[in-house]
């Protein structure tokens, strides 16, 4: 998606190169341990606390290339103090899902070499802009007071709606065809997606018409599309009119552009094992196409819930962003790539006093095709409004653009306040309505697969749309111990949770306690009582799908029965987790059932490096502690090799537990007689719903 971009990025990096000389830089350059290449550059002037400018590249097939581009701004940014930096990406085409953290470890290398950064404002275009935006919702890279996204597909996960529509419509328009104007095939059942195989190398942007049509012969035999007029038929234009009306598009270039994203990159989304690895996360079941014959026609397909989930994580601005961030976007108005009405799912996303959103009114398609004078005043207006100034308006912009054509910048400025972009859904058709309910305060508990009986989840649902989880199982055949247990905080997406770096606990060669990466552990409910998991670990834990069904839940949070009416409102209670900050590796995680009752889970991690835990139901005494005979499951192995009726449940510990607020204490006494184990206790989460301390 940089093709367009590149007209007016040559043009202004040319003018302010001649027009305002930079001050001496630091150059640095390199690779990160993600395989993405990196560039810096640092004007003399500047030091640690300083604004850092991240840029971020559009879409493209081309391996990562050394020296990335820092933009077309950058000379211009450079001249006005700020650091700039740039990642190629690890990932081709779709990157979002190494993106962040190839730009964290960037900014990890800047720290290092440079120095550590104040502000932070990602700026890009096309994925660019989207990349921008989603960096801002990440921790790693607070504080950003700014974003600048041009022309992003703000829609995320549902850019590729249109996508999988359009692959799948033509294969109803181009049935009759002959063999020649039918797309290939990949793997079932997947048999619309090319194998990675297929997929041409250095496709770049997929704006090069010559190349693609290169390689996609078919839709010439079908449509004609890249034919001189002379070998042309009605039959061929007919198909072609056909298709680019259902995808709103007008213009023969762009119509070969949208579908060689509907076959490469779609392909790559869906096959590469970097992204979602062979599972569709598309569904035509349901939807109602305005073509007749299309919708009689088109391949109707399911999701499966995890890759839709995994692509929503990776895809989806959710506007889960300081309220102190400014975002100024631009889009074209006849985009017919990244379409205008990515904007108004970017206005529905964030509050009006966080956005200055404006159309680019042009008389004929391009993507991302600004001049120079429009782009320098969008970036100029958001280094004001991060400096103190008053919200531009888009009549702001404009008349910013006017002051920029004065200075010498190429116009026209055509930044125009009575464009409103058209709404996503008039343009991709919506898919039907999901069924399964968004994950609230109810969904704090233990689930389990009921084949599985023995290993289970603690859930917990945390505020902010963020969640907690501890999985309680075994350690795969032939590895120590006898117990495992791994833990995560993910993010909450619609009807399901993302844990996308789940850990697990051990001791290093000096016996501090440390965790590593382990893997990712996606849930999704289709109700309150059930859903599903699946997890993706290191060699030799491997890869698996279950069921879940509640266990527990939550005095006052659990599931509310039809025509239950209003739920009751939750007590104080001790819900959480809770440490000893003296027993590093060791933990309780606490449900509070009713007033007299505890779910009670105890871990730790022993001084060999072996992991443990206990489970037991705490019953309340007069004196208003708790007392509990833990379990000690085990006798079984992780994933396929899990045998739940080789699972012996002897009790191994008694438990006497004592919690107020946010502190508290517990003892431990071992049934062998070894010595028992006490516990000054700290709060360190409570759960959604719960209410907290009270003063």
């Amino acid at each position: 998606m940089r093709h367009q971009i590149a007209a007016w990025l040559a043009t202004i990096a040319g003018l302010f190169a001649c027009a305002q000389p930079v001050s001496a830089v630091q150059v640095l350059s390199g690779q990160t341990a993600s395989g993405a290449y990196y560039q810096i550059k640092v004007p003399d002037g500047w030091k640690p606390g300083d604004s850092l400018v991240l840029f971020q590249h559009g879409l493209s097939f081309d391996p990562p290339k050394p020296n990335p581009s820092l933009g077309p701004l950058a000379d211009l940014q450079l001249t006005e103090g700020y650091a700039v930096a740039a990642s190629s990406y690890s990932q081709r085409a779709w990157a979002l899902f190494n993106a962040p953290d190839d730009n964290a470890q960037l900014l990890a290398v800047f720290k290092q070499q440079v120095g550590a950064p104040g502000a932070i404002i990602p700026w890009g275009g096309s994925l660019g802009g989207l990349i921008s935006l989603k960096l801002a919702e990440d921790a790693r890279f607070a504080p950003v007071p700014g974003v600048l996204s041009l022309c992003p597909p703000a829609a995320g996960s549902r850019t590729w709606d249109f996508g999988i529509d359009a692959r799948l419509a033509y294969d109803v328009v181009c049935k009759d065809v002959n063999s020649a104007g039918q797309l290939p095939t990949g793997a079932a059942p997947l048999t619309w997606a090319y194998d990675l195989g297929d997929i041409p190398d250095n496709l770049s942007d997929l704006q090069d018409k010559a190349r693609l049509a290169q390689t996609l012969l078919p839709v010439n035999v079908c449509t004609g599309v890249n034919l001189p007029p002379l070998l042309q038929n009605d039959a061929m234009l007919r198909r072609l009119d056909e298709l680019k009306t259902f995808a709103h598009i007008t213009s023969d270039d762009f119509f070969l552009t949208d579908l060689g994203y509907a076959t490469y990159g779609l392909s790559d989304l869906v096959r590469a094992p970097d992204k979602l690895g062979g599972i569709n996360p598309f569904t035509t079941a349901g939807v109602v196409y305005a073509d007749p014959a299309i919708n009689a026609g088109i391949a109707r397909i399911a999701a499966d819930p995890f890759a839709q989930l995994y692509l929503r994580w990776a895809s989806d601005f959710r506007g889960r962003i300081d309220p102190a961030t400014k975002v100024i976007s631009l889009h074209t108005s006849r985009d017919e790539l990244v379409i205008p009405a990515h904007q108004s799912v970017l206005r529905a996303t964030l509050p009006a006093t966080q956005l200055t959103s404006a159309l680019v009114n042009e008389a004929k398609p391009t993507h991302c095709g600004f001049n120079t004078a429009e782009g320098v005043a969008a970036w100029e207006a958001l280094r004001a409004w991060i400096a103190g100034g008053k919200q531009p308006s888009i009549a702001n912009l404009q008349s910013g653009c006017q002051s920029a054509m004065t200075g010498g910048l190429a116009g026209p400025c055509r930044i125009d306040p009575t464009l409103v972009p058209a709404s996503f859904d008039s343009q991709v058709a919506p898919r039907p309505a999901s069924t399964a309910p968004g994950i609230d305060a109810t969904f704090s508990g233990l689930w389990y697969d009921p084949a599985r009986s023995g290993e289970g989840i603690e859930l917990e649902i945390l505020p902010d749309a963020k969640a907690l989880v501890y999985f309680f199982t075994y350690p795969p055949t032939g590895t120590r111990g006898s117990q495992a247990w791994i833990f995560g905080v993910g993010d909450i997406v619609g009807n399901g949770i993302e844990f996308a770096d789940v850990q697990r606990g051990q001791r290093d060669a000096q016996g501090k306690v440390t965790s590593q990466h382990w893997g990712r552990i996606a849930l999704t409910f289709d109700s309150c009582s059930g859903g599903g998991m699946r997890w993706d670990g290191p060699a030799g834990w491997g890869s698996l799908e279950v069921p879940l069904q509640r266990l527990s839940a939550l005095q006052g949070l659990g599931c509310l029965p039809l025509g239950a009416g209003t739920r009751v409102i939750v007590p104080q209670q001790a819900s959480g987790a809770w440490y000893d900050p003296a027993t590093s590796g060791n933990g309780f995680l606490v449900e509070q059932a009713d007033a007299n009752t505890l779910q009670v889970l105890y871990f730790q991690l022993s001084t060999d490096g072996t992991q443990s835990w206990l489970i037991g139901t705490a019953a309340a005494n007069a004196d208003g502690s708790y007392t509990a005979a833990l379990y000690e499951p085990g006798g079984t192995h992780f994933g396929n090799a899990f045998d739940k009726s080789q699972i012996a449940k002897p009790i191994s510990a008694d438990l006497s537990l004592r919690l107020a607020c946010a502190s508290g204490s517990a003892t431990l006494t071992p049934r062998d007689g070894s010595t028992p184990q006490n516990f000054a206790l700290r709060r360190l989460t409570v759960p959604a719903g719960v209410p907290g301390c009270t003063p």
